[in-house]
């Protein structure tokens, strides 16, 4: 019988997303299957000081790891002592998601799951992954990079509305607003840069909104499509999270041949970031033309999230699902 990995799972992290990979991590934690892991569930602080072990799931995984490590020694030094293989990063937004806890696990040495350094920064960074998408053949609304000192005035010349303002390096919708009336812009700047140093504008799609899991490293899968039908103006953080708010249809309510070609996309866009293991892509179908918004490379994986539920669509469990995400780690 193989060994079982001895797998950290860090959640929480200084982020506006902390909530969220709370609730991310802890389902992960208790889905690992414990014949095949030890689990070490690590809560990291909202302020990054403290790493904590979450004892009430350590102590339904039964992991046989030492609990107290992370409390006494430096967070390097626990990993090693605690003789961790891997760690499942449930870590969403910046100093999470963006390539900040990859590059320290690069450094020490230890395997991650998910994408590496530099495709998690672009992954988070919307404005250089839309010019990465451009320069693919990938089709993105019209947009424009927007710095807090810039004259607003510009943004007329460009757009007409509905607009979406959004900072350009968050997730979760956290930051973002339909801009309807023009004299709404100040308000929605305002808010985008409470979160971001840099804002991105960009062209209001009507249309279909879609999202596509994506699972693999060099040949990687397309999930069934999820259309997101928000009961709100439009898909913001309360309709991601409160499941009354939003309608998620999977497989979507288009053709096969438009699910083919959105999912062929959805595959090229998480490529040309050069992203691994899992991912998961937004995209926008207005007539016949696909839109691509972003790649999240670390979608969330709470009871309901998006990507859980086109893998169980796709016939994956949740159990299953996490034991290929570490597959593709390769640990």
């Amino acid at each position: 019988m193989a060994r079982k990995l001895n797998v950290a799972v860090l959640m929480g992290g200084k982020s506006s997303e902390h909530a969220i990979s709370l609730l991310s991590g802890k389902q992960v934690a208790k889905n690992l299957n414990p014949r095949k892991y030890n689990v070490l569930p690590v809560i990291i602080s909202q302020d990054g000081a403290k790493w904590q072990i979450d004892k009430q799931i350590k102590n339904q995984t039964r992991s046989q790891m030492r609990s107290s490590a992370f409390l006494k020694a430096g967070y390097a030094s626990a990993l090693s002592e605690n003789n961790i293989d891997l760690v499942f990063i449930a870590l969403h937004g910046p100093n999470g998601e963006d390539g900040n806890i990859q590059g320290f696990l690069e450094l020490i040495g230890i395997p991650y799951t998910g994408s590496k350094v530099l495709a998690s920064a672009l992954g988070m960074n919307k404005i250089l992954s839309r010019q990465i998408f451009e320069k693919a053949k990938i089709k993105v609304p019209g947009y424009l990079a927007f710095k807090k000192y810039d004259n607003p005035t510009i943004i007329w010349h460009k757009f007409k509305i509905p607009i979406v303002v959004k900072p350009f390096d968050q997730g979760s919708s956290i930051g973002v607003t339909k801009v309807t009336k023009k004299q709404d812009l100040q308000a929605a700047l305002k808010k985008a840069f409470s979160y971001s140093k840099n804002v991105i504008i960009e062209d209001y799609i009507d249309g279909i909104e879609i999202t596509c899991a994506i699972l693999g490293n060099d040949k990687p899968q397309a999930l069934p499509l999820i259309e997101i039908v928000p009961k709100k103006d439009f898909f913001d953080y309360e309709a991601k999270y409160n499941e009354i708010m939003c309608d998620e249809i999977c497989p979507a309510r288009i053709s096969q041949d438009l699910t083919k070609k959105a999912q062929k996309i959805a595959i090229k866009a998480y490529s040309s970031l050069g992203c691994e293991g899992f991912g998961r892509v937004d995209m926008i179908i207005k007539d016949k033309d696909v839109y691509t918004l972003e790649v999240n490379t670390i979608p969330g994986l709470t009871q309901v999230s998006l990507f859980p539920k086109a893998a169980s669509t796709a016939g994956i469990s949740y159990s299953q699902l996490l034991n290929k995400i570490i597959g593709f780690a390769n640990p």
